[in-house]
């Protein structure tokens, strides 16, 4: 089974559902939901791992393939999804650092 290596270095199994769960919740149709996470798994099913980045840019360029408007919407969450991340842990660095003095 394929794992997905997470941006924060945990890893989890691959699973397909949350590929089209994810494809649905950007504007995408069922259908296409589902045609997006089967070409998305046979990318990646011969992999012993995935990045996490990468598996999101197979997931958008095949998105780009079936419905463009939801391919913009995906990659705009997940963009927004990684500011907010990168904030959060810019937070805690600041409190850890104000602690030390």
């Amino acid at each position: 089974m394929v794992k997905v290596k997470k941006r924060k270095g945990t890893t989890e199994e691959f699973i397909k559902s949350k590929i089209a769960k994810g494809v649905e919740k950007a504007g995408a149709t069922a259908e296409e939901a589902t045609r997006v996470a089967m070409e998305a798994t046979e990318k990646v099913a011969h992999r012993a791992e995935v990045k996490a980045h990468e598996l999101s840019d197979i997931v958008v360029a095949s998105l780009k393939k079936v419905n463009k408007v939801a391919a913009n919407r995906f990659v705009k969450f997940r963009d927004e999804k990684l500011k907010a991340k990168k904030k959060k842990v810019g937070r805690k660095k600041a409190r850890k650092k104000g602690k030390r003095k």
